[in-house]
């Protein structure tokens, strides 16, 4: 069977799957005439340095086929106040979501609300319980698939990339008639690192790793970082070879060039880096907060170009509203990602504001704020005194400074003085109980 009629028959085995457990079969209409599609496709806990030719060569592909921001900087080392960044424009200071397991509360300018009233049709398939109905993330899609449990073996708490693609194309293959706008969430590299058809089979002579506690006995016996390593890039790469299938199918319909395709981490994972083993939304460092960008949109977006200035995430709000041409809300933090990929606008550094959560469910939470410029991040702990790294003389934030400079501290103090108190993140069992198994709560 050659790789063609293997993926036509995937791709009909997930649309009979979709069709029989959802019962869809009336596809909506789109009252849109004019402009691209839109495919927001976010890649959970991906580092900025993880995407490369061998590792991700559909990711890869539509790098050269489009535009990549090599120094993209999230809202959010943590996957909600991420997200919500991406898709309202606010970090989380802004929005006041600083955490998982939050209600992120009535959003009626976020995105999917956006395009809808242009006349798109929406839908949405997330693959974690942070971004599920229970949270608010399904408001304003017309579809929206936060179904995890998809067969006996399949967890409550995530789907793999297989199963969100599977209802993604069932969808998409209903609609690629129309002016669709789809967000497809993928939570793959998140840990444990657990790759379809991958052993868990390291040794376990040795010394035991300090490993997050969530992570199951099987993997906690295994005492060699770089088996952990080399697991982390097999779920990157899995997630990649379910990519190409999508964006395979979209050009097979012949809607892939007519289409603003943008992909994005939400954040990043530590490596061992600063001894912080396979984890992430603790500390600020660089390893968990950039993130890889690309945007492609054939004949609009230049191909092969890379812009090497600090941009945030939060940007790719007011990049597809711009680029459909879609009137945002005036109070909007506006992003230049639009002005440099459509009108030649020369990228200009900006100065990204994320933060973090140090302690979950207490009230309020502790959090902690850094600012990345091109030359220094000033972090701002939830206590004890502020510090800063060179980034031109220590990129790998290895000697921390107690001072970076009046201005840098002026405009951090500058962008607080608009902040939000946090909201309270919701403080059910379920919700705790989730939040546990993904390693965002002890």
């Amino acid at each position: 069977m050659n790789r063609q009629h293997l993926w036509g028959l995937m791709l009909l085995t997930g649309v009979a799957l979709y069709l029989w457990k959802s019962g869809d079969t009336t596809p909506l209409r789109s009252t849109r005439a004019t402009g691209p599609n839109v495919l927001l496709i976010t890649l959970d806990t991906t580092r900025a340095d993880a995407i490369g030719p061998k590792s991700t060569p559909a990711i890869e592909r539509m790098a050269r086929e489009g535009a990549r921001f090599t120094t993209a900087v999230s809202s959010a080392p943590i996957t909600q106040p991420a997200h919500l960044g991406m898709l309202t424009g606010e970090p989380p200071y802004v929005s006041g979501v600083v955490t998982n397991g939050t209600h992120i509360g009535v959003r009626p300018t976020a995105l999917p609300t956006a395009l809808s009233a242009a006349g798109y049709v929406t839908s949405a398939f997330v693959s974690a319980t942070p971004l599920t109905s229970k949270f608010g993330w399904d408001q304003g899609w017309d579809h929206f698939d936060d179904r995890l449990r998809v067969g006996l073996l399949e967890s409550s708490k995530e789907r793999t990339a297989s199963h969100t693609i599977d209802a993604a194309l069932a969808w998409l293959e209903q609609h690629s008639d129309q002016r669709f706008a789809s967000w497809v969430h993928l939570f793959d590299p998140h840990g444990p690192y657990e790759a379809p058809g991958r052993i868990i089979d390291g040794p376990t002579e040795g010394e035991a790793l300090a490993l997050p506690d969530y992570w199951p006995d099987s993997h906690k016996a295994i005492t060699d970082p770089g088996w952990f390593v080399a697991a982390y890039a097999a779920e990157v790469h899995h997630m990649d070879q379910q990519l190409e299938r999508l964006l395979m199918a979209l050009a097979e319909w012949g809607v892939l060039d007519d289409t603003l395709v943008i992909i994005v981490g939400d954040h990043g994972e530590s490596l061992t880096e600063h001894g912080y083993l396979f984890d992430h939304g603790d500390h600020m460092y660089d390893v968990s907060l950039r993130v890889p960008l690309i945007l492609r949109w054939p004949e609009h977006i230049e191909a092969g170009v890379s812009h090497d200035c600090v941009v945030s995430t939060t940007g790719v709000y007011s990049a597809v509203l711009d680029l459909t041409g879609i009137r945002g809300p005036e109070h909007t933090m506006r992003s230049q990602l639009s002005g440099v990929l459509s009108q030649g606008t020369p990228c200009v550094d900006e100065s990204v504001l994320a933060s973090t959560v140090t302690a979950r469910f207490t009230d309020p939470p502790p959090i902690e704020h850094a600012l990345r410029t091109r030359a220094v991040k000033r972090v701002v702990p939830a206590e004890g005194e502020p510090y800063c790294f060179d980034l031109s003389l220590d990129p790998n934030e290895l000697r921390p400074s107690p001072e970076c400079g009046a201005d840098v501290a002026t405009a951090m103090d500058e962008m607080l003085k608009t902040k939000r108190p946090p909201v309270p993140p919701n403080r059910d069992d379920e919700t705790k109980e989730q939040l546990i198994e993904l390693g965002y709560l002890e």
